[in-house]
Parts: C-alpha cells; sequence; structure tokens
C-alpha cells in the first residue's frame, strides 16, 4: 500500500473512531442513587448521551424514574407511545416518581417508524433531558444505531422501553445499557408502614453494558415519599421517620 493511500486509510479510522465515541460537549452521567448500582457502570451512572434499553412488567415504573430525575434537573422529557397501545400514562403515578406535567411532552405515533423518527428528533435537541419510546416490535440494529448517533449528537439520553419481559439470548442492538426490571413483594415494611410511606419493589437485572464484563441483579424499593431509590436491606432496616415515630406515638398513647 502506497503512502497517500495510507494516509487515507488512517483518516478514515481517526473519523469512524470519533464517530464511535460520544462527543466531548455531550459527556454527562446521571446516577441512581445507590452505590452498588453505579459502580457497577464503567462511568459511574448511566451516560447521558447515550440510548438505554428496559424491559420487564415494571419497565414503566423504571422510565417514569428517569423521567423524574430530568423533571427535577429542569429538563424536559419527551415520551413516544403507539396509539394502538394498551398501556396508558398515568398521571399520579407518574407524579409519585417526580414527574412533572409541565416537563412532559407526551408524542402519540400511529407506527413503529414514525415514533423511531420522532425520537430521533428529539435526542438531536440539546434542550431535552430524556426521550422514551414504547415501539410494539424490538428495536433493529440499525434503527438502535442510528439512535445512538442521534443522542450522541444532541447530548440526549434515550430510553428504548419494552414492557414485555425478555427470555434467552438478546438480539443485537447498539443501546449502551439493557435492563430486565420486574415487581417483587416491597421489603422490610408492614402494612402500617405502608399506609404512611408507600414504597415499590423492583428486581433490577443489568443484562449487558458496554464496558462492564458481567451480569448484575439488585433487588431495590423506591419510596414514593422522599422519591429515592435504595437496596431493599437497606430500605428494610433503616430507622423510622418522624411522621411514622409520632404515628406510633399516638396509637400508644
Amino acid at each position: 500500500m502506497n503512502a497517500p493511500r495510507k494516509k487515507e486509510l488512517r483518516a478514515l479510522q481517526a473519523r469512524i473512531h470519533h464517530l464511535e465515541r460520544p462527543k466531548e460537549r455531550s459527556v454527562g452521567i446521571l446516577g441512581l442513587g445507590i452505590e452498588a448500582l453505579d459502580e457497577a457502570l464503567p462511568d459511574g451512572g448511566l451516560a447521558k448521551a447515550a440510548v438505554h434499553e428496559v424491559t420487564g412488567s415494571s419497565a414503566g415504573g423504571f422510565a417514569a424514574m428517569l423521567a423524574g430525575k430530568f423533571c427535577k434537573a429542569g429538563k424536559p422529557v419527551l415520551w413516544c407511545v403507539g396509539v394502538a397501545s394498551k398501556a396508558a400514562l398515568y398521571g399520579p403515578g407518574l407524579a409519585a416518581f417526580g414527574v412533572s406535567p409541565d416537563r412532559l411532552i407526551v408524542v402519540h405515533c400511529r407506527a413503529v417508524d414514525e415514533m423511531l423518527w420522532a425520537m430521533e428528533e428529539g435526542l438531536r435537541e440539546e434542550v431535552v433531558g430524556l426521550v422514551i419510546g414504547e415501539p410494539v416490535k424490538p428495536v433493529s440494529m440499525i434503527a438502535s444505531r442510528r439512535l445512538q448517533l442521534a443522542a450522541e449528537t444532541g447530548g440526549t439520553m434515550g430510553l428504548i422501553l419494552c414492557r414485555d419481559k425478555t427470555e434467552g439470548v438478546l438480539a443485537p442492538s447498539a443501546v449502551t445499557t439493557r435492563w430486565q426490571v420486574d415487581g417483587i413483594p416491597s421489603l422490610g415494611r408492614s402494612a402500617l408502614y405502608g399506609k404512611l410511606r408507600a414504597a415499590t419493589g423492583w428486581r433490577l437485572e443489568l443484562r449487558r453494558c458496554r464496558g462492564a464484563g458481567k451480569e448484575y441483579n439488585w433487588d431495590v424499593e423506591w419510596d414514593d415519599a422522599a422519591c429515592t431509590l435504595a437496596l431493599a436491606a437497606d430500605a428494610g432496616h433503616r430507622g423510622l421517620g418522624t411522621a411514622e415515630q409520632r404515628f406510633l406515638t399516638s396509637l400508644a398513647d
């Protein structure tokens, strides 16, 4: 190979390398609030300029939790749903995760191609914090790669949401992380405490993460009142809050 060809090849390799990595202005991490979870991720949290995937019976709750984090940071959230979707967004449920109506934009899409287009356009917008899409069928490798490139361009986080549980080998995808989230009984809380502080139990499975060599799983609880996530064991053994103490004192009087 002559010198000019080698130079062209090096230039092409450098361009490909540049396209494959997030742009410097897009670098940012969203912590999940649990040290064990964040430490399992290569950058100490979920990459913002990237697309992630979540499946499972409680995938919607996980998506709402992320949406709430962006709403609290003052960033708009774009949520794309199919017009024929059986899972409607529930306002009070979203509010329990800190999702603000004035920060939420819901797009009703008639087809998967229309949804992918809306997601791609939203991901390119720097002002948007999170773009969520609920396609009715798996997203192809090519489509997921387009979404990933759009996320890197805008520095925006994307989330592909599938409420069905995925078993067996995962289909090829360009997403950065792949999660499975299913509901479990809320641990460490009696019915009495449940009335005072509502909690939701999840089993989080990190099934794939670019840059991580193994899978992880955790049992966690989402505290509606505090809008915080904690390991189930920690949630079950923490002390009573002030309101709980007052309530128990009143029962004793």
